[in-house]
């Protein structure tokens, strides 16, 4: 048995419907993301150029029906998994795959989660930087800013050396310039606002609201939640972590550490890119670390496994 790791926003790129759109097996997706989304959303995906692509209503959407189409394709092919996880974003994915909800809630979800991000990051001059470096220093230094109330926050707890702060600009400048000289790296991520912080707390009200009139199920797959870091145990459950989302930090961390806990060893990252994988290695060693982009990768996965 398995885990099924579904990656999140970042691990879009310009055509990552080529696999799928000319194959008929997979036609009926696209024909309902087209009644969802509309037919210039796959144009867009597939033609980019990249920074369309940044758009969180492009990308989410589009990372979230890659990630769908594989994970059908490898349990109707035999790979079942024992639990699933996704990173932020990936979180749609892991309650689709647990029958949370089917694919057009899913994608209509996702199109109102993008839509009010994007509307309430427009106002606020935010974003979001991968730093590496000690972790335990960088939660102290952000700790000190927070007493004077500038507003900058880990948001994404990705590996034992690798966080990502979330807040408004001139915050990361005031935090850059006291720890520069005591971090290794800093890139800057390529979305459109400070997910993940208090800096959201209008779009979680939003959200919360939308939610309400959408049917949920409890989950038929064992579901650690990347919000929380525990297993997802009903569908009252699983709206609550779709709402915290916008406000609270990803503990990623804490979620492969719970699976690893729960002994389980293979993990497959199911969706585009490879983001995940490395973090999971970063994580605990010890794990085997598989990747599914392409339908062509179900051979590999089956001989590995």
């Amino acid at each position: 048995m398995s885990v099924f790791v579904f990656p999140g926003q970042g691990s879009q790129y310009v055509g990552m419907f080529s696999e799928f759109l000319d194959k008929e097996e997979f036609k009926d997706y696209f024909e309902r993301v087209k009644e969802v989304v509309g037919e210039d959303f796959i144009k867009k995906v597939q033609e980019g150029p990249e920074d369309v692509l940044r758009d969180t209503r492009i990308s989410q959407p589009g990372i979230f029906i890659v990630s769908v189409i594989l994970s059908d394709y490898l349990m109707e092919n035999g790979v079942i998994p024992k639990y699933l996880v996704g990173h932020s974003l990936g979180e749609y994915s892991a309650f689709y795959a647990g029958k949370v909800f089917n694919f057009e809630t899913g994608l209509k979800l996702i199109k109102k989660r993008a839509e009010v991000m994007n509307s309430v990051a427009e106002r606020v001059d935010g974003g979001m930087w991968a730093v590496i470096g000690d972790l335990s220093e960088i939660e102290e230094s952000l700790m000190e800013l927070q007493k004077e109330e500038i507003p900058l926050w880990a948001a994404n707890y990705n590996a034992p050396s690798q966080l990502v702060l979330s807040g408004k600009k001139e915050a990361f400048e005031i935090w850059y310039s006291k720890m520069k000289n005591k971090v290794k790296k800093v890139v800057p991520l390529s979305v459109s606002g400070p997910f993940h912080s208090p800096l959201m707390r209008e779009a979680e009200e939003i959200f919360k609201s939308y939610l309400e009139n959408i049917e949920f199920s409890d989950p038929k797959t064992y579901i650690v939640s990347s919000t929380t870091g525990d297993v997802v145990k009903s569908k009252e459950e699983a709206k609550e972590i779709l709402v915290k989302q916008f406000t609270s930090s990803v503990r990623w961390i804490d979620a492969i550490n719970k699976l690893t806990d729960l002994g389980e060893r293979i993990f497959i990252e199911v969706g585009p890119g490879k983001v995940l994988q490395g973090l999971i290695k970063k994580i605990d060693f010890n794990v085997k670390v598989l990747g599914v982009e392409k339908v062509e990768d179900l051979e590999k996965i089956r001989g590995e496994l």
